[in-house]
C-alpha cells in the first residue's frame, strides 16, 4: 500500500505541473508538456481502476495524497492516532487519514 500511495503522490505532481502548465502557456503548451502527459498515462495505466477513481474523486476538492510529518496529516491539520500510523507503516490497515480520507504518504520511521 506505501508504494501505491508513493506513486499517487508522483501522479498527484505531475498532473498540478500540468494544470500550472495549461494555465501559463494556454495556447502552446512547450514539448515538455507532452512528455509529462506520457509520464501521467503510464502512471495511471499502472493503478487500480477503483483507486484511481477514489483518488480522482479527491483531487477535485484538494490534494488526494498528503504527508504525515510527525503524526499530523498535512491536508487536515489533525493528529493521525499513533497506533493507526504503526498499523499502516506494517500495510496492516490502508495508508489513509482518519479524518480526512487522504491518501497518507508516511514519512520517517520506515
Amino acid at each position: 500500500m506505501r508504494r501505491l500511495v508513493q506513486q499517487l503522490y508522483e501522479l498527484q505532481e505531475l498532473e498540478l505541473v500540468l494544470q500550472e502548465t495549461r494555465i501559463v502557456h494556454r495556447s502552446t503548451p512547450p514539448a515538455a508538456a507532452a512528455e509529462t502527459c506520457q509520464r501521467v498515462e503510464k502512471l495511471r495505466a499502472k493503478l487500480p481502476e477503483e483507486v484511481l477513481r477514489r483518488f480522482d474523486a479527491l483531487l477535485r476538492t484538494g490534494p488526494a495524497v498528503a504527508t504525515e510529518v510527525d503524526g499530523v496529516c498535512t491536508a487536515c491539520r489533525l493528529n493521525v492516532p499513533v497506533g493507526d500510523l504503526n498499523r499502516m507503516r506494517r500495510n496492516a490497515i490502508p495508508c489513509v487519514c482518519p479524518n480526512c480520507g487522504r491518501y497518507l504518504l508516511l514519512t520517517g520511521n520506515d
